[in-house]
């Protein structure tokens, strides 16, 4: 119950950026309507919402709640699955799942919206850098920062992509292979 709990925590946070995002983008893409694709511009706000959602989630959220006396910090891989932190099971199971979770989307619309970003080693580290950049945030303002997290989120951004790469050569149009002998029939004609 308790996790249930927990992310529809994250989904109320979710729905109310989404909405405020939209409202705060509804003039930008209606000043844009005829130069940029409407999907075009889905896609950007999806990936700003993804962006906002997250760090709503990591480091707007409960930063006020702690002082920077307890913040911590683990540099050892795999520790907070070892030891419980004074966290009780539910909310470790949840806190795990969430920390891939929310980067899935981030890693699925990241080359959607950005072209150059349609490869898996700059999608991997670029959500590597951000995951990164949402830690050290995290331990100045009084949070722990852990490389577990880090770690979880280039999964969950991973995943992400892997289901991009997957649903693009679902549905990407098929051309037909040119033969040698295409090939010919177009020098000859020059």
């Amino acid at each position: 119950m308790f996790m249930i709990r927990e992310i529809l925590g994250y989904c109320i946070i979710s729905a109310v950026c989404l909405l405020g995002m939209a409202v705060f983008y509804a003039p930008i893409c209606f000043l844009l309507r005829n130069r940029v694709p409407p999907t075009k511009q889905l896609a950007y706000f999806l990936f700003g919402a993804c962006v906002i959602i997250v760090l709503a989630a990591t480091v707007i959220v409960g930063a006020s709640k702690t002082a920077a006396a307890d913040r911590s910090l683990n540099l050892v891989p795999f520790q907070a699955f070892q030891e419980t932190w004074g966290m009780p099971e539910p909310k470790k199971i949840a806190q795990t799942a969430a920390n891939v979770v929310m980067f899935v989307p981030l890693g699925f619309m990241m080359p959607v919206a950005f072209r150059r970003m349609r490869s898996f080693w700059k999608t991997a580290l670029s959500l590597a850098l951000f995951s990164f950049a949402i830690e050290f945030t995290q331990y100045f303002t009084g949070r722990s920062a852990d490389i577990d997290d880090l770690m979880l989120n280039t999964l969950g951004g991973i995943l992400g992509y892997l289901i991009f790469f997957v649903v693009s050569k679902l549905f990407r149009k098929k051309r037909p292979r040119r033969t040698s002998r295409d090939y010919h029939r177009s020098v000859r004609k020059l």
